[in-house]
């Protein structure tokens, strides 16, 4: 293709290409991918960008839980053949005592979940999407919404990796913004972050460890400031199956009235707490520390435009109750799919309207207890008494599970219209109770 006219001396070797889609997906992860793969099988027309080449590094616990796994059995990804490593639950640490509480048996949701680095699980959402008709571009960086008489037309980009640059527009009818936690493209159409929800903080690194198979995966709430006050996250370890084992922490950004702490001192100090059982070295990781922010809840608005809809970590869908991105990423994104889809059909872009509509009734509840529940886990005292009453009854404890992992509602919507809410009031009783 010939360098078109009008180019800098200093860009005059590069190749300027302009490609059409019916659906233009930016970010290549759990969320795009999942888009890019409903649409495509469909039959759309779509051009999926991602600005890293796969496999690539990101910041995650690893450990997917069934629903998430449900997500990736419906998109074709086998967890069995792609020899992921199952568990067949939680394990609940606290105070010196454990809960051990098994996954769900005999429902909607497999009974099992799994964990994989998530190179692993990107690479293959992405080559699912790729398999079903998506186009993809990979190494390319997309550089800026395309605006024409006010209305979103696409996308510039910018592909550096071979010896001939090449600028890249991309034209679509519609666009699915997943790209990040950061969402620079998002931010450019107005997007914000509420300051008002929490955000989780979390970090992690690889350990060796002989115990890497085991069929559980642990979450210990002893995080405690230098007064002691137990802190509002929980330290995990979550065996990979490959000789190592994910072992991070997390923390919830409101905490009130305990004392600032920075996240790596606090790796410091959890690493230095996990079980004997795990026979892990703390002084020998296969890894450096990597750590990465969480938007939750539901917290970044507004999520669709006249043309667009906003997926994944770039809509704050991180689960508030445990800070699991993966599932709301898969989930989030097939539903842009079947809104958008709708759009095509009927030749109607009003119905990108209902996105937000359809989030709501199936989410709405879910984050909106949840952000009450970190707010209330902030404050100092309260995380140490919850978490001393979920260790000691394996009916709250599994009740606990359940909703934190949101396994209380189908994929049609909540086991009931209040179901979530009813679960947490049996728990409020359990808990006065107990007091």
């Amino acid at each position: 293709m010939a360098p078109s006219a009008g180019i800098s001396d200093r860009d005059r070797d590069t190749v300027t290409q302009t490609l059409a889609c019916d659906v233009l997906v930016i970010g290549g992860g759990p969320a795009g991918s999942a888009a890019a793969y409903w649409l495509a099988r469909a039959g759309r027309d779509v051009l999926l960008i991602e600005r890293s080449t796969h496999p690539r590094e990101r910041v995650c616990g690893d450990a997917l839980t069934p629903v998430a796994v449900s997500e990736l059995i419906d998109m074709g990804c086998d967890p069995a053949t792609a020899r992921w490593h199952r568990h067949h639950g939680l394990r609940i640490t606290a105070h010196g005592q454990s809960l051990e509480v098994p996954w769900p048996q005999g429902e909607q949701w497999p009974g099992y979940g799994v964990v994989v680095r998530r190179p692993r699980l990107d690479a293959l959402t992405f080559a699912r999407a790729q398999a079903a008709g998506a186009r993809v571009l990979t190494g390319t960086e997309v550089t800026a919404p395309l605006i024409t008489d006010g209305h979103l037309r696409g996308c510039t980009a910018a592909d550096r990796r071979g010896a001939q640059p090449r600028d890249v527009t991309a034209r679509a009818r519609y666009v699915v913004i997943a790209d990040g936690p950061r969402s620079s493209f998002g931010r450019a159409l107005g997007t914000v972050r509420s300051r008002t929800h929490a955000q989780g903080l979390a970090m992690r690194a690889y350990y060796p460890t002989p115990r890497h198979d085991e069929p559980w995966i642990e979450s210990v709430f002893a995080l405690a400031d230098r007064s002691g006050s137990q802190l509002p996250g929980y330290g995990w370890v979550f065996p990979v199956g490959d000789g190592t084992a994910n072992v991070g922490v997390g923390l919830l950004s409101h905490h009130y009235g305990n004392e600032a702490i920075s996240l790596e001192r606090l790796f410091e100090q959890w690493v230095r707490q996990i079980p004997e059982r795990w026979e892990i070295d703390p002084s020998g990781p296969c890894t450096e520390p990597a750590s990465g922010r969480l938007p939750m809840g539901g917290s970044v608005r507004p999520r669709s435009g006249p043309n667009w809809v906003v997926v994944g970590d770039a809509a704050g869908s991180v689960n508030p109750w445990n800070g699991d991105g993966v599932g709301p990423a898969l989930a989030t994104g097939r539903l842009a799919a079947e809104v958008i889809g709708r759009a095509l059909d009927n030749d109607d872009g009003l119905e990108l309207r209902r996105y937000e509509a359809e989030l709501a009734a199936r989410w709405q509840q879910y984050h909106h207890l949840g952000r009450l529940t970190t707010r209330a886990l902030g404050r100092p005292g309260l995380m140490r008494q919850l978490t001393q009453l979920a260790i000691r009854s394996p009916r709250i404890g599994n009740l606990a599970m359940r909703v934190s992992t949101d396994l209380m509602q189908t994929k049609a919507g909540p086991l009931g219209p209040r179901g979530i809410y009813r679960a947490a009031s049996g728990v409020a009783r359990l808990w006065r109770d107990r007091t």
